[in-house]
């Protein structure tokens, strides 16, 4: 079951959303571009029934890890909200490709 991939995805898109709450601009419309993605795949997630011991999705698991550390890191310190975003965006394709490989 996939129940690890789905809360790590919604913690995330809710991590990424207090970041957005905080900034201005084209960093606010990033993260809640990428709160939306998250939310989708979150979604997913829930309705596919990923192998939890394929390699693409350890790699989405490590993906959201290092995101989540990424976006608390930017949540303490303005200036690492590009590198939040950077890994927000790399953990999104993560997901994507780890549900694309149910699907193929």
């Amino acid at each position: 079951m996939s129940h690890e991939l789905a809360e790590k995805t919604a913690g995330l898109a809710s991590r990424v959303n207090n970041l957005a709450v905080k900034q201005t601009g084209d960093s606010c419309r990033q993260l809640l571009s990428q709160q939306d993605k998250l939310i989708k795949l979150e979604m997913a997630v829930i309705v596919q029934n990923l192998d939890c011991e394929k390699p693409a999705y350890q790699k989405a698991i490590d993906g959201l890890n290092k995101a989540i550390k990424a976006v608390e890191a930017a949540d303490k310190d303005i200036s690492k909200v590009a590198d939040a975003i950077k890994r927000v965006k790399q953990a999104i394709d993560v997901i994507t490709k780890a549900l694309e490989a149910t699907v193929a």
